[in-house]
């Protein structure tokens, strides 16, 4: 009799534990979960991620190589004896100067050099601000991604509620004769079939988080409540007139024209191997027992051997600067046709959208309530008031999508455009315009 009691309190003890357990984990991974919004997603992601922080590092590198650029010739310090009768007894000699001589290059190559380091930093600059812009890109589409299984999840669950809803009643008119055993059946299968999707949007949500976190630089399990919703509608799209407009502004176009300048003044640098260097001395003198006297050194070099290294180095500047002509006109072909293709992706995503207007979703909720109605009233069988459930199920699925695919074709018009975080015109620094927010 005291072994079934013992048994009978663990048994409870291990309910209750069991049970305090299961409260404690979902309280601490209610406690996990964060709000996440669409600009917070992005701070966190320019802060983390490894290829703009090498961006950044690669611009302090920059800055450092034009203070290296400008650099000027350390003077040199130098004692010379002359005319003494002993190698080891230098003091003994007749003559002795103390020189100081200071190299002095041509006065165009230092400015040269520091103009094409200058033009370099201002490229490394840009190629930060285009890895920024597209990483900001990617995080809107991953964004995007979650929110519209978040989005699915949550519409699939009113369906459900829905259906339980109908099988309640349909279950109340089988008690009372008015449907057939094979309905209430038919019934069943819908529920199953729709809670098999909702577990099949869980999944694919919780792959989608995982996505996002690392892609920010965080935990992949951490729990995210997204806080931002679709963009809405930009209207009235001229394509030419944007397309204009982005690729003028394209980080790509700005770098090309960069590239040209930084060629040509490339350029400039080699051909001042073709000029002197100078080289300027001053020397304190003694000549046997007079002391004090000064002398003066001027020194300039010859470029007699220009048809070498010169000739060649200017050669080789003129061929990279041509190169860089070609990719400059290479590249606005192609930026320009990214844009364009960008914006008509953009218009189709909202030609779709537009086909969902609010009276068509307004119709597809009206057209259950009032088949469940017909249904009752013994107008339309089960298998059509199932399938009114199916289309009003797809249309607000495909409403979603299509709202997620001009979400993402704004994030690849801003990827495509390459657009600057500070713009000129007073727009946004997050290019916020693009979505009519």
């Amino acid at each position: 009799m005291k072994t079934f009691f013992y048994q009978a309190c663990l048994r409870a003890f291990g309910r209750q534990a069991g049970l305090l357990f299961l409260v404690g984990l979902f309280s601490a991974r209610a406690q996990t979960q964060e709000e996440l919004s669409l600009s917070g997603a992005i701070d966190i992601a320019i802060h983390n991620n490894p290829s703009i922080q090498k961006a950044r590092k690669e611009v302090e590198a920059a800055h450092a190589r034009v203070l290296q650029a400008g650099r000027i010739p350390n003077p040199e310090l130098g004692v010379t004896w002359n005319e003494s009768s002993s190698i080891i007894k230098p003091n003994e000699s007749n003559e002795r100067d103390i020189s100081v001589t200071q190299p002095v290059e041509f006065p165009t190559k230092r400015s040269n050099r520091i103009s094409v380091a200058s033009t370099d930093r201002e490229l490394v600059q840009l190629r930060l601000d285009r890895t920024v812009v597209l990483v900001r890109s990617r995080v809107k589409r991953s964004y995007f991604d979650l929110l519209l299984g978040e989005k699915i999840a949550e519409s699939l669950d009113k369906q459900l509620a829905l259906l339980r809803d109908f099988q309640q009643l349909l279950t109340a008119r089988y008690q009372a004769g008015a449907s057939s055993y094979l309905d209430v059946v038919r019934a069943k299968v819908e529920l199953t079939r729709l809670r098999n999707n909702i577990i099949e949007a869980q999944r694919e949500k919780q792959v989608r988080q995982r996505q996002l976190n690392l892609l920010i630089g965080r935990n992949a399990e951490q729990t995210i409540v997204l806080t931002d919703s679709f963009p809405s509608v930009l209207t009235n799209v001229n394509i030419d007139s944007l397309a204009n407009s982005f690729t003028e502004r394209s980080i790509a176009a700005r770098i090309a024209q960069l590239s040209v300048q930084r060629q040509e003044q490339s350029l400039s640098l080699a051909k001042t191997t073709y000029l002197p260097d100078f080289q300027i001395g001053v020397a304190n003198q003694r000549r046997g027992d007079i002391t004090n006297l000064w002398g003066i050194e001027l020194k300039a070099s010859l470029p007699l051997w220009f048809w070498q290294e010169p000739k060649g180095q200017v050669q080789e500047a003129k061929a990279l600067s041509d190169i860089a002509i070609l990719n400059q006109k290479a590249i606005g072909l192609q930026v320009r046709a990214s844009i364009r293709s960008a914006i008509e992706l953009l218009t189709a995503a909202e030609a779709q959208l537009s086909a969902f207007d609010r009276s068509l979703l307004a119709d597809a909720d009206d057209i259950v309530s009032t088949a469940v109605n017909q249904y009752q009233n013994n107008q339309i069988d089960v298998l059509n008031l199932l399938d009114i459930y199916r289309t009003h199920r797809a249309t607000r699925v495909e409403y979603l999508r299509a709202l997620h695919n001009y979400a993402v074709a704004v994030a690849e018009l801003e990827a495509a455009a390459e657009l600057p975080r500070q713009t000129e015109g007073g727009l946004a620094s997050d290019n916020s315009f693009l979505t009519g927010d």
